[in-house]
């Protein structure tokens, strides 16, 4: 009986699944939004814009929740565009406010506020300017709902900063993002945000020589300790990435990732447009350990056409951030046809089907 006994707890212990190895940052996916502060157009301002220019009109016709709904909603990445504004005023006055108080609209847009010097939020100059407000109201929103919520996985955040003239008669031109205005976007990250509440590259490189070393090696930070924190990425040019990391190797001392080449040692994150024409690039970097935003609809045309294959390759691909404009909740028009993207299933957040065997579960 005792050698019986002694046999099946062998057998029982041998059919047993192995314990699951700590997830890590890169090893999940989530649902994200595009341009995530954006606001409704004022009409006045819209159906100028669409006598103007339907194409644009119809690219422009989608907005979002506030960006603590979006959290609400089981969004855990975000994207913020920022225009440098460090005397003030340089955006207070958009042309298309002007036309909108002209036909009585009351846009919310607070021009005090606009006045003050430092980073500002919107789409474009003039037209599509109504938003969660400064760029250090934006990130505070996000920091409150943070706080409320302290188990919720990391929240990616991709700034998007406008840095190139835009060359068009009447529209106010963004200012070139100097070595001193990065610092100053750095300053109100920290002016904001405590260090316990942010991940940051050196948080990730350690003791390694170089920022891509550490995630293709030991990895990025567990799960478990990112949870309720939040992390930013630099979507710019290559100009100013470059001014970026300068004098700040592997981004040592900022608290910002960027976006560089694969084979570069600040290489970390990956931002990729389109994954139906590069799904298997991202995959590759997905594998080596890179974390990759992509984007499963563009301009509205996937809603208007109720067109899921590009939401499929972005999922497949193994991105671990696919944004889109059109999460469950989001605004919509009548045109959209219940077009909805969210994860397998309709969960907004799961284990990364390329890191992953099939069977992970997300830990509480």
């Amino acid at each position: 009986m005792k050698v019986l006994l002694t046999l099946a707890a062998v057998l029982a212990t041998a059919a047993a699944p192995a314990p699951q190895a700590p997830l890590r940052m890169n090893d999940i996916q989530v649902v994200g939004s595009h341009n995530s502060y954006k606001k409704r157009i004022a009409p006045a301002v819209f159906a100028e814009l669409e006598r103007r220019d339907p194409k644009l009109a119809a690219a422009l016709d989608y907005d979002h929740l506030t960006l603590a709904q979006q959290l609400d909603r089981g969004l855990r990445q975000l994207e913020i565009d920022i225009f440098a504004d460090p005397q003030g005023g340089r955006f207070a006055h958009p042309m298309g406010e002007t036309l909108a108080k002209a036909e009585g609209e009351q846009t919310g847009f607070d021009a005090p506020t606009m006045m003050k010097p430092g980073f500002k939020v919107f789409h474009i100059p003039e037209v599509d300017y109504r938003s969660c407000g400064t760029f250090k109201q934006c990130i505070g929103q996000i920091d409150t709902w943070s706080r409320a919520h302290p188990r919720h996985l990391p929240i990616m955040v991709t700034i998007n900063a406008a840095d190139r003239p835009i060359n068009k008669p009447g529209v106010t031109d963004p200012l070139p993002l100097t070595a001193p205005l990065l610092d100053a976007l750095d300053a109100e990250i920290r002016d904001v945000l405590k260090p316990s509440r942010i991940i940051t590259p050196d948080d990730v490189r350690g003791n390694a020589a170089t920022l891509r070393e550490a995630v293709t090696t030991k990895g990025w930070p567990t799960l478990e300790s990112a949870r309720g924190k939040i992390w930013f990425v630099l979507d710019t040019p290559a100009d100013v990435s470059d001014r970026y990391r300068a004098g700040h190797p592997s981004l040592k001392g900022r608290p910002i990732f960027g976006w560089y080449d694969t084979d570069q040692p600040e290489a970390s994150v990956e931002i990729v447009g389109d994954p139906r024409t590069d799904g298997a690039k991202i995959k590759a970097w997905v594998k080596q350990g890179f974390i990759v935003r992509t984007r499963s609809d563009a301009d509205t045309r996937e809603a208007r056409e109720n067109d899921y294959a590009r939401q499929q390759a972005a999922i497949d691909s193994g991105a671990q951030a696919v944004s889109t404009d059109y999460y469950p909740g989001a605004p919509t028009r009548g045109w959209s046809k219940g077009f909805t993207v969210t994860l397998p299933d309709g969960v907004m957040e799961r284990c990364n089907p390329v890191t992953q065997a099939a069977g992970c579960k997300l830990p509480k």
